[in-house]
């Protein structure tokens, strides 16, 4: 996606990468929105630069956004990571990261990738066309597939983050714990190993504590110790054939 050109069509006049200190990306901007001006981190990738000038873009289009300064907006590393909305800057950096995902993956996108097999090397082929890193890309996979799928990031073996759909199980782990022992994805983090392993059927109670979950699991390890794992679950049958329910008869008034 064009997003430079976007922001110039959305009369935001500069985008600019510039070293910024302590600061992922800056629009310098009023209350109105009657002008606007991008900066973004130029000691990032492409791939993030990118990701914070619709960011940013976001911001300027919101226009229920609250500047964070007297100039406009300056968002940091964790903003663009944020996802929480407790709080009125929480809720903005949120919308604001929803925005800019929606706009540089659009679902028509990522057809050709849900249209097949769940695995890492199709969301890897699908974040460099994108020109996205691949946990944005990822996230983005996971959110709009109808297969339940959960990503787990972790450094040196250990959960720094995860992104499941709402057709996945609950996962029963959380930032800073290891991962399960009996799990594939333990012995290739342990390994150090990097590459991308096969697709293969996962210990279900390991990862779950259900063993009625048919469960597979996929991982990549990258270097210094951060690692990739996808699982895809394949859900037991609904077998309520509804034979409890009463009878549908005529309705009772009070």
């Amino acid at each position: 996606m064009p997003v430079d050109n976007i922001a110039h069509a959305l009369d935001i006049s500069e985008v600019r990468r510039a070293t910024l200190d302590g600061l992922e990306g800056v629009l310098l901007t009023d209350a109105v929105r009657s002008q606007g001006r991008i900066l973004v981190n130029a000691a990032r990738s492409e791939q993030r630069a990118r990701f914070s000038i619709a960011h940013e873009i976001g911001h300027f289009v919101m226009e229920r956004h609250i500047l964070s300064g007297a100039m406009g907006f300056g968002c940091t590393s964790g903003d663009m990571r944020e996802r929480r909305t407790r709080a009125h800057h929480q809720r903005q950096e949120t919308e604001a990261n929803q925005f800019a995902i929606a706009l540089l993956a659009p679902p028509y996108k990522l057809v050709p990738a849900l249209a097949v097999d769940p695995d890492i090397p199709s969301v890897k082929a699908l974040a460099a066309s994108l020109c996205l890193s691949l946990e944005a890309t990822m996230r983005r996979y996971v959110a709009l597939s109808d297969q339940p799928l959960c990503a787990i990031w972790t450094h040196n073996g250990m959960i720094r983050t995860s992104a499941r759909n709402k057709a996945f199980p609950w996962l029963p782990f959380t930032k800073g714990q290891t991962l399960p022992a009996t799990s594939r994805a333990h012995k290739h983090c342990a390994s150090g190993k990097q590459g991308i392993s096969q697709m293969r059927e996962a210990n279900a109670l390991g990862w779950l504590n259900k063993p009625d979950i048919e469960l597979f699991e996929q991982t990549r390890v990258g270097h210094k110790g951060h690692a990739l794992t996808l699982l895809w679950a394949t859900l037991p049958p609904d077998d309520d054939d509804g034979d409890d329910l009463p009878e549908l008869g005529m309705p009772h008034f009070r």
